[in-house]
Order: structure tokens, then C-alpha cells, then sequence
């Protein structure tokens, strides 16, 4: 009876004590324990150095996410003329680039007219995954020294275009938030059906923030196993203080074998086929 006891009672307290002091997100049940704002999205772990997954291989289980994502998205957007979609993360490494990248593809394969638009400009990134020139992009039109056609590039995909951020400047946020941010938009609702925004982490800095009166669907990623509760919590406390509306969150990079999720998206993923 005794070995009994201890044979449950030391691994069980071993297991409490890693759970309790893992200040991770592990589970949906954290996401929901800590926001009230939907999850519209859950996207499994992606092996490999392939960024645009739906396109390099449309069949796998991430592209069938991201269109369930895509399928969301339509209903989120709320009727608008042309839907604009935030992507943007509480910090580094979360995948909001990839969210963005995959998400614009789906778009496109859909056959409506995309852009994808990098308002990273402290740590661009999309111009090499499109193998790209980023010397005429957003931060050259902004700054007033190139025109709109100057910037805008087509891509390999059918229907999708892109809008790299150029070169690094000095002032990101002062150009985001001039007139000419403005202008660009007018002219991009003239020409495509979806925009989709790349944008910088707002744990770090403010500038996502500033491109909300633009968007009518805000999405924000998180990580499994690697976003902090508190700087989840963090997030959620900000967006509620400054009432940022539309707010969606999505689930990345989630390995089938915790078993959080693994029912959950095994359940959900199968029963939609059989």
C-alpha cells in the first residue's frame, strides 16, 4: 500500500509542480481561461524549411487549416467591400509572417485578387521568402520617394501581389502613421478583394496598433509551447484598455502529440472528411 501510494503520489505532485510552474500556453484551455475572443484558427506544427505551405503542398493537413481559417475569415469580415486582415503576434517567433504568407496564398488560390503588404519595417522578411528586391517598397512610399507602381510586385502565384516593406528606416511608426498610409489604402481597396497586413510584434512596439483603423479583421497569433501566459495576459489587457475591436485569435505551430490537442484537432480535422 505504501509503495502504491508513493508510486502515484510523487509522480503526480512531479507532474503538478512542471505544470504549475510552466508559464507557457499548452493548451486551448489556457487561450480560453485567459480571453474571452474567439479562436478562429488552430494550425499544426510545420516540418521543414517551407514557409508557403498551401501552395508548395495543398493537400497537406495546414492547407486544410488555413482554408478553414480563410472560411472564418469571410464571416468575420463582416460584409465589408474589401475585407483587410491585421496579422500580428504579443512577440518574436510566433509565426505571424507564415499566418501571413499562408493566408494570402489561400486567398489567391481562391481566385480573388490579393495583396499581401509587409508593414514590418524594422525586420523585414517577406521580400526573401518571395525572392524579392526590397529596395522600392513601403518604407520608399511613405517617405514620399516612390510611386505606388514602383512597389508593387507580382509573384510567383496566380492572383496574389506583394508589397515589401524596403528599406529600414529611421522612423517606422511616424511613417505608418502619416497621410500617405492613408493614400495607400485608398489605392489598394481600388485594385484588390483581400489585403492582408504583415505587421510587427505589439508586445514590442506600437506600430500594429496604429494600422487598426484600417483593418476589419484583427488576428493574433500565438505559439503553442512558446508564448508566455503573461505576456498572452499582457496582450489581452492592452487590446481591452485602448478597445480594439474585431479582435480573432489563432493557434500555431501545435504538435498533434500533446494531448491537449490531440483529440481536439483530430476530432475536428477527421470528422469533417468521414
Amino acid at each position: 500500500m505504501i509503495a502504491l501510494l508513493l508510486g502515484l503520489v510523487i509522480p503526480g505532485g512531479f507532474i503538478f509542480l512542471v505544470d504549475y510552474f510552466n508559464d507557457k500556453i499548452t493548451d486551448a484551455k489556457t487561450v480560453e481561461n485567459i480571453s474571452d475572443y474567439p479562436v478562429v484558427g488552430n494550425i499544426v506544427h510545420k516540418k521543414g524549411d517551407v514557409e508557403n505551405v498551401i501552395h508548395e503542398n495543398p493537400h497537406s493537413a495546414i492547407a486544410e487549416a488555413f482554408r478553414s481559417v480563410r472560411t472564418n475569415f469571410q464571416f468575420l469580415a463582416g460584409g465589408a467591400e474589401v475585407p483587410v486582415a491585421l496579422v500580428t503576434s504579443a512577440g518574436e517567433g510566433e509565426g505571424k509572417s507564415f499566418v501571413s504568407i499562408n493566408l494570402a496564398t489561400s486567398f489567391a488560390m481562391y481566385k480573388r485578387k490579393t495583396v499581401l503588404v509587409s508593414f514590418d519595417l524594422r525586420r523585414p522578411n517577406i521580400y526573401n521568402i518571395f525572392h524579392l528586391r526590397n529596395q522600392h517598397g513601403l518604407s520608399c512610399y511613405l517617405s514620399n520617394n516612390c510611386s505606388y507602381e514602383e512597389i508593387i510586385y507580382s509573384s510567383d502565384i496566380d492572383n496574389l501581389d506583394i508589397l515589401p516593406a524596403g528599406q529600414i528606416p529611421p522612423n517606422p511608426s511616424e511613417l505608418i502613421a502619416s497621410e500617405r498610409t492613408d493614400e495607400l489604402f485608398k489605392k489598394l481597396k481600388e485594385q484588390y478583394d483581400y489585403i492582408i497586413l504583415d505587421t510587427p510584434p505589439v508586445g514590442l512596439v506600437t506600430d500594429a496598433f496604429l494600422l487598426v483603423k484600417h483593418s476589419t479583421t484583427n488576428l493574433f497569433v500565438i505559439r503553442h509551447d512558446y508564448t508566455g501566459k503573461r505576456m498572452f495576459q499582457t496582450l489581452i489587457r492592452n487590446l481591452e484598455q485602448k478597445n480594439i475591436q474585431n479582435v480573432n485569435i489563432l493557434i500555431n505551430d501545435i504538435r498533434l502529440k500533446n494531448k491537449g490537442y490531440e483529440y481536439q484537432y483530430g476530432y475536428r480535422y477527421d470528422s469533417k472528411y468521414y
